[in-house]
């Protein structure tokens, strides 16, 4: 019998330790792993043939592991166990391949699951039908699929993205695009004249998360793109940015939800196209809403973005050449889609102004959640925003508190990490010290180019740059709220660094 390598990341050591013991004696080789961070090391380093993890990791959760593993070309393929204390709808779950199971766990059972999974993934389905979106449009296909109650994943891609769409007995369950899923990620697709698809039967289990009939809402995705190409030219540029005008506890009661969605994303979101990417809900019924709500004087539009041509923050050929250094030379992250740029401050007030001048550099979004500040003063920890770099990579800004004895965390926090921030200000000045710690601490686990900032009057500058290690020559940069390109220098220092140099692990 074949040797499977089995990968087991639970956080019930006695759970984990007698799963182990089973699988060894059915003639599995088992590795083990204690949080997320390990499990992702291993699964890279030794590729195995199916990974058993718990949703609820420590350092990275189950639910992400498998969202990076999914994006590399080496692991993409390798099946899940998810094994959970409840219920979990996990985005990107594939039918047929994952397998969800509750505890408490039956031995017997679960591997009965492990190893028909393994033998379904020695024989590859037959694919029902493949061609190009030109010979038949999306919309025709859903349709074909659905009258002859077809079961399985419609694969879909245009211009580099890669979609995917559910079909349960003819109906379609689900849909999934990048960060996009049901109807907003399923209309989107629709719009695509170009590009090929393919299918692949299946037996489907994830809940049904695209309620309506298949007919219905394929007419509805058709009747949004007509009226949008009709009425583009009233909606906000997505570059525009928005800014609410009234206290979201004095609207009324009853209203729709895209209103009271729009209503919570937009002081972290400001920009029409990043509030657009992260509604739930499709993108024509988003300018719509928006639009109407400028009518109405519930939003107003900051005049100044849009006049005259749009300055790139970051030309195509720089973001090529920021994703290839990442991709190059970066091993331990090979074939991953972000990078990680730490954040280190010395206190949630710099962090909130310096994620607020963010937030004007196009093609930058805020998390929600990270962006606001008193928030910040109770999870300082956790992804703060992202860019998006040519070819669908992220270039993720990563929080992380200044506390000393950090230890081994700092390895976890540095997989994927391209750079390094520090900020500072009057009030934190102090903390300094701090900083100068967890860069040095940081840089131990990866060398990657570091950019200093700092925020106020009356800083001893030449303090700082002691205790931060910095020669006269090395820049520090000023950034002060409200100030425009205040932060431009900065990603410029530190990209530039990043494509210049030969920065690599330690």
């Amino acid at each position: 019998m074949e040797k499977f390598k089995t990968l087991i990341a639970l956080n019930d050591e006695e759970e984990a330790a007698a799963f182990t013991e089973y699988l060894t004696g059915m003639g599995f080789e088992a590795l083990r792993a204690s949080d997320g961070a390990q499990a992702l090391e291993l699964s890279i380093q030794e590729v195995p043939a199916i990974i058993v993890v718990d949703t609820n990791l420590p350092v990275i959760g189950g639910q992400k592991l498998f969202q990076i593993l999914r994006n590399n070309p080496h692991t993409s393929r390798v099946p899940f166990l998810f094994i959970s204390d409840s219920v979990a709808d996990i985005k990107g779950f594939r039918a047929g391949v994952d397998i969800f199971l509750a505890r408490p766990l039956n031995l017997e059972e679960t591997y009965a699951r492990i190893r028909q999974t393994l033998s379904d993934r020695g024989s590859t389905a037959a694919k029902v039908i493949e061609g190009k979106l030109s010979h038949m449009p999306l919309p025709d296909l859903i349709q074909f699929l659905h009258l002859n109650r077809k079961e399985g994943e419609l694969k879909v891609t245009s211009g580099g993205k890669t979609g995917s769409v559910l079909m349960k007995e003819g109906n379609i369950c689900n849909a999934t695009l990048e960060g996009a899923e049901r109807e907003k990620a399923l209309f989107r697709m629709l719009q695509w004249a170009e590009g090929g698809f393919e299918f692949t039967p299946g037996p489907v289990t994830s809940p049904k998360k695209i309620k309506g009939a298949t007919g219905s809402v394929l007419m509805e995705g058709m009747r949004q793109f007509d009226e949008f190409r009709k009425r583009q030219d009233e909606f906000p540029g997505p570059k525009a940015i928005l800014k609410l005008k009234v206290d979201p506890d004095s609207l009324p009661k009853g209203l729709q939800p895209v209103i009271h969605e729009i209503v919570q994303l937009v002081r972290a979101n400001p920009r029409v196209f990043d509030l657009v990417e992260r509604c739930h809900y499709p993108d024509y019924e988003v300018l719509r809403t928006i639009s109407s709500m400028l009518a109405k004087g519930v939003l107003e539009e900051e005049k100044g973005d849009e006049e005259g041509p749009a300055e790139e923050f970051l030309t195509t050929d720089q973001m090529i050449s920021i994703r290839e250094k990442i991709m190059g030379r970066f091993a331990d992250i090979t074939g991953l889609n972000y990078g990680k740029i730490l954040i280190a401050s010395t206190g949630s007030a710099v962090m909130a102004d310096f994620l607020n001048e963010c937030r004007k550099i196009p093609g930058f979004s805020t998390n929600q959640k990270s962006a606001l500040e008193e928030i910040a003063l109770v999870n300082p920890l956790g992804e703060a925003g992202s860019f998006r770099l040519y070819g669908g990579m992220d270039l993720v800004l990563f929080s992380i508190p200044t506390v000393k004895n950090m230890g081994p965390l700092w390895r976890a926090f540095c997989t994927g990490l391209a750079g390094l921030i520090l900020l500072w200000d009057d009030e934190g000045e102090g903390k300094v010290a701090d900083l100068a710690a967890a860069k040095r601490d940081i840089l131990q686990k990866r060398r990657v180019p570091v950019a200093h900032a700092y925020s106020g009057g009356g800083i001893d500058l030449a303090a700082c740059r002691k205790e931060l290690g910095l020669k006269s020559t090395d820049p520090m940069f000023a950034f002060a709220p409200g100030e425009k390109d205040a932060v431009h220098g900065v990603f410029y220092s530190l990209f530039g660094n990043l494509v210049k140099e030969d920065y690599a692990a330690v």
